[in-house]
């Protein structure tokens, strides 16, 4: 009995960390310019300013000018105080109407762009007076809201999102199986080398699909920010990669897959540390999600990121472990163990069991710490789409604890004979594919804009 209440304690807190895992941010905007929009100024300006809500991202940011005489060339752009970018004129503007077209990102990689006009005196009016926007304006006065779109747009490779997440969880599955589980099986006597290579095996091949769809979400995030006259250029590529937070966490995750697949080559060579290896560079898979994520643009940016990190290392070792002890686990241990292969399966599954009690509540802690620093009001979870897709997302989570308690308090302690091994199959398997269910809902919201976004600090 008081196992029950320790299991139920632990799925119900497990369930509230899964129902905000650190999905809210509110997103970069523009809060003003000089020369404010639909400003009309008797000198030229000397240089074309933008202030934002939050810090931009330099290598995400394109401005362009242009005006009666066709484009105008701006120099180079630069960061500067107060949350601004900067690109100075190296010429005077003759009278008439310019337009300002711009582009950006926060540190989370979302979009946002826009354009604006103002007039320097000689020009035809471009709407009717309005002494308000014929002077210098307070720096709250001329707001940009970002067009709709751009979160539809940024929204389209949301699956390639979901094949990434779920492909970094099963390798991390693998390193917590090959780390965790297989000493503690060891020690009860059952033989893990099939087991190891089986699943060494499996995280090769996941690596492709990870590797792919990092792949994707570069290309769409370059065309998305490549150029605001619409045409795509190479040029800003690199930019993105090495001048952005999102690039270094782009960099961390495919470096690390490249670095976990090193040392899984090496472990097919029986090579030692091959397996430290691989951990290390899981653990650069790791922070990947929060760099490129909303952590990297929510305050404090340290802390955020830590929870994020820990929350995927731990969901890693939880979901993605019985991942990895369905596909890999149980087959090696039923085909080495022959005429005891159940009673080995029951061995595997009890090796496997504290690792998951021990992730839960790092899972929960870090959950519970980034809803704290990011959701807000409770109120923000009614009423919009993101409370909607919210919503749909606890109803599957209340099923992946049902099936939870299941699993642990009652197939566990059955298992031993072919019958209860293959009823623990099923119930896991669903259990995984509810898992992955959520998943795809957590890549929904990590798109989607809060209901109240803080327009300014």
């Amino acid at each position: 009995m008081r196992w029950r209440h320790s299991s139920l304690r632990v799925v119900w807190l497990v369930a509230g960390a899964l129902l905000v895992p650190s999905v809210a941010s509110a997103h970069l905007a523009l809060r003003r310019s000089a020369p404010a929009a639909d400003a009309r100024i008797d000198a030229a300006p000397d240089a074309i300013t933008l202030w934002f809500t939050q810090r931009p991202q330099l290598g995400f940011s394109r401005l362009a000018l242009s005006g009666p005489t066709g484009d105008v060339a701006l120099g180079a752009l630069a960061a500067d105080t107060g949350n601004a970018i900067r690109a100075t004129l190296p010429g005077a503007l003759v009278p008439g109407t310019y337009t300002v077209r711009w582009q950006t990102a926060s540190a989370d990689g979302h979009p946002i762009r826009g354009e604006f006009r103002f007039s320097i005196a000689g020009s035809a009016a471009i709407g009717p007076p309005d002494t308000a926007t014929a002077t210098a304006a307070p720096p709250a006065a001329h707001v940009h809201e970002p067009a709709a779109e751009q979160h539809r747009e940024h929204a389209g490779y949301r699956e390639v999102r979901w094949i990434e997440f779920a492909a970094l969880m099963a390798i991390l599955g693998v390193i917590g199986f090959h780390h965790l589980v297989l000493p503690a099986l060891a020690s009860r006597g059952v033989a893990t080398t099939g087991a190891f290579h089986r699943a060494r095996r499996i995280g090769q091949l996941v690596l492709v699909p990870y590797a792919l769809a990092a792949g994707v979400r570069l290309f769409a995030e370059w065309r998305l920010m490549s150029d605001i006259s619409g045409t795509a250029s190479l040029a800003p590529l690199w930019g993105i990669v090495t001048g952005t937070t999102w690039g270094w966490g782009w960099l961390a995750g495919v470096g690390g897959a490249l670095v976990v697949l090193g040392g899984w080559r090496l472990a097919s060579a029986r090579r030692a540390g091959s397996t430290t290896l691989a951990a290390i560079g899981g653990l650069a898979m790791v922070v990947s999600p929060a760099l490129s994520g909303h952590a990297a643009a929510a305050s404090p940016m340290a802390l955020n990121v830590a929870l994020d990190a820990s929350h995927v290392l731990m969901a890693g070792f939880w979901v993605g472990g019985l991942f990895i002890m369905l596909v890999a686990g149980l087959p090696a241990v039923l085909r080495d163990a022959s005429a005891s292969g159940d009673v080995a399966v029951a061995a595997l599954v009890n090796s496997f069991h504290p690792v998951a009690l021990v992730a839960a509540p790092f899972v929960v802690l870090s959950g519970a710490g980034s809803a704290w620093l990011r959701l807000g009001s409770p109120a923000n979870l009614l009423g919009s789409a993101y409370g909607q897709t919210l919503l749909i997302k606890l109803v599957l989570v209340l099923c992946v604890a049902v099936l939870g308690v299941h699993n642990s308090a009652r197939a566990r302690r059955r298992l031993g004979t072919p019958e209860t091994t293959r009823t623990f199959r099923v119930t896991a398997w669903a259990e995984v594919a509810i898992a992955a269910l959520v998943l795809a809902v957590t890549t929904v919201l990590i798109v989607t804009p809060m209901p109240a976004q803080p327009m300014f600090p």
